[in-house]
């Protein structure tokens, strides 16, 4: 799904996620907190600070939070964080544990950057924790995607759903039911695309979507 994501084309909200997060991780000891929910593109955006030119002349590594809180808790002969550290799910953190995690690293490599990635109850872990208030200057926060965003997203995947009109109206349904988050929105894009590849003569509708989705729904469950 990684990969997948880093292929996206970037919103311009992303973009600035992106521009801010690298600029600050410019300066030793950058602390970046990056929150949205669930499917928003927080790994996608990740990617693209590791990529960022200026950052290159330093060692950059990604992993969830659960994997590198292990790692600084055991601090195994010879480990040595990266100057960069890009932390996912860092929402699934027990109280106290992320500036555990930043103490430990920085004991280790005291001019290491973080950005730290998760859902909403980062914000939650961040404001109990003084500690964390104090080290955090910059906090950006990914949205859903707006209409237009989706609908460029599954431009490719419905171009054979019939007139201009049809493709339109099925992308603000498939928007509509996504709530603009882009790992659904893609999901249901690619189900339009297999039902019109299945059949050719069939024009895709919105009621289609809401079928696709209910199918969707039950198999989650």
């Amino acid at each position: 799904m990684a990969a997948a994501e880093h292929a996206l084309r970037l919103t311009l909200v992303q973009q600035a996620a992106v521009a801010r997060a690298a600029y600050a991780l410019e300066k030793a000891r950058g602390l970046v907190l990056l929150c949205g929910p669930a499917g928003v593109g927080k790994t996608t955006v990740l990617a693209h600070i590791a990529q960022a030119k200026h950052l290159q002349t330093r060692s950059i590594s990604q992993s969830c939070f659960a994997e590198l809180f292990e790692q600084s808790i055991a601090q195994p002969v010879g480990w040595l964080p990266a100057d960069i550290l890009l932390v996912d799910d860092a929402h699934l953190a027990a109280d106290g544990n992320v500036s555990v995690l930043i103490e430990n690293c920085r004991r280790r490599h005291p001019t290491t950057s973080i950005v730290l990635a998760g859902e909403g109850r980062l914000l939650s872990l961040a404001s109990r924790d003084n500690r964390l208030e104090q080290l955090m200057p910059l906090r950006a926060t990914l949205p859903p995607f707006s209409l237009d965003d989706s609908k460029l997203l599954v431009a490719a995947s419905i171009a054979a759903a019939g007139s201009s009109d049809d493709r339109d109206a099925v992308a603000c349904r498939i928007h509509e039911i996504a709530a603009g988050i882009p790992a659904v929105v893609i999901r249901l894009a690619e189900l339009a695309a297999m039902l019109t590849a299945a059949d050719a003569h069939h024009v895709l509708v919105p009621d289609d979507i809401e079928t696709l989705h209910r199918r969707l729904s039950l198999a989650a469950a």
